[in-house]
């Protein structure tokens, strides 16, 4: 499998937009579904930017403590990227503070949308040096586009449009809400 050739799909039917209470749902859900799976999660990484305000609501109906890890695969915001492979993580900040901690027990990193794979394959290696022994890395994502090679362990919508979320800018383009979802896929 190769990580730097995957490609979205797009179809260029729609953009979808994840509206607010959409993404509450889709919050609860992978909720749900990671607990009943998982009971105790020791700590959460939200993918900035798109992670970032789900891993903060998994945290604290997880009751843990979320961290952010910057990692970006695009240099800007245009519609309809193709992604590239090359994903940069800004892992420096992220370690220091851990100091000289590992982590361990079950991890869960959490990002907006897995497109092509190449950024939840990234962040596994990345991570890897700072996971202790008994550490257990599982990933959640609210989007799987359908060209990703590499799956989230959770995901909730699967898609083969561009998807604008709530903290982004809105496209200046027509967009359809995704439905408020109802089930969680679990891809393990």
């Amino acid at each position: 499998m190769n990580h730097h050739t995957a490609q979205r799909v797009f179809e260029h039917q729609r953009i979808w937009r994840v509206t607010p209470d959409a993404l509450s749902e889709a919050c609860l859900l992978l909720f749900a579904a990671i607990n009943d799976d998982h009971p105790q999660v020791d700590h959460i990484i939200g993918v900035a930017n798109g992670g970032i305000a789900p891993a903060r609501v998994l945290a604290g109906r997880l009751g843990v403590k979320a961290r952010t890890l910057q990692a970006r695969h695009y240099a800007d915001d245009r519609l309809y990227r193709e992604g590239t492979g090359n994903v940069t993580v800004e892992f420096d900040a992220f370690r220091r503070t851990l100091g000289r901690r590992k982590l361990d027990g079950t991890i869960l990193l959490v990002d907006d949308i897995c497109g092509s794979g190449a950024t939840l394959h990234k962040l596994g290696n990345v991570l890897a040096p700072v996971l202790g022994p008994h550490a257990r890395l599982i990933t959640a994502t609210l989007c799987l586009n359908t060209g990703a090679k590499t799956r989230p362990d959770y995901s909730v919508w699967t898609v083969s449009d561009w998807v604008s979320f709530p903290w982004e800018k809105r496209p200046d383009q027509p967009i359809t809400n995704l439905l408020i979802p109802e089930q969680v896929i679990c891809h393990v």
